[in-house]
């Protein structure tokens, strides 16, 4: 993937997507509420994720932990949100009551954060080994 000129909101939104909350960035939200705040402001089903690179991760790692029914996996997009701003979260996996976290960034000295994982442009030139990565951590005994 390309850096020259790259900035970690436009990488975000590529991959991702803009979570669809108008949030002013003053208020203070807890995790719990930012969390239940995107889930419920999404720009698309969460079970069939825009934009394509999205859609296409989510798809890998539903295959990777075996399902026949993609829609039990969940892609939320967090970007712009208090998830965000507050938390370092810009997206987050649900699946049978498991939830991890990721933080997009161009950055790519960065190595942790307040997510679960941290994901680098160059992740996504290796999707399927991203989509294990993230399957594992996700739900273990399925992988």
């Amino acid at each position: 993937m390309r850096n020259d000129g790259y900035t970690g909101r436009l990488f975000e939104r590529e991959v991702l997507g803009k979570c669809l909350v108008n949030w002013d960035g003053i208020m203070y939200l807890s995790y719990a509420e930012s969390m239940d705040l995107v889930r419920k402001n999404q720009p698309c089903d969460p079970s069939d994720p825009d934009p394509r690179c999205a859609n296409d991760l989510h798809a890998l790692i539903a295959e990777k932990l075996g399902l026949d029914d993609f829609s039990e996996l969940k892609l939320y997009t967090a970007v712009g949100s208090p998830l965000d701003f507050w938390h370092g979260i810009d997206g987050f996996f649900e699946f049978r009551g498991h939830v991890l976290t990721i933080d997009l960034t161009v950055n790519s000295h960065k190595d942790s954060g307040k997510a679960n994982m941290i994901v680098h442009p160059d992740d996504l030139d290796h999707l399927e080994l991203l989509a294990e990565g993230i399957a594992h951590l996700l739900y273990p005994e399925a992988v």
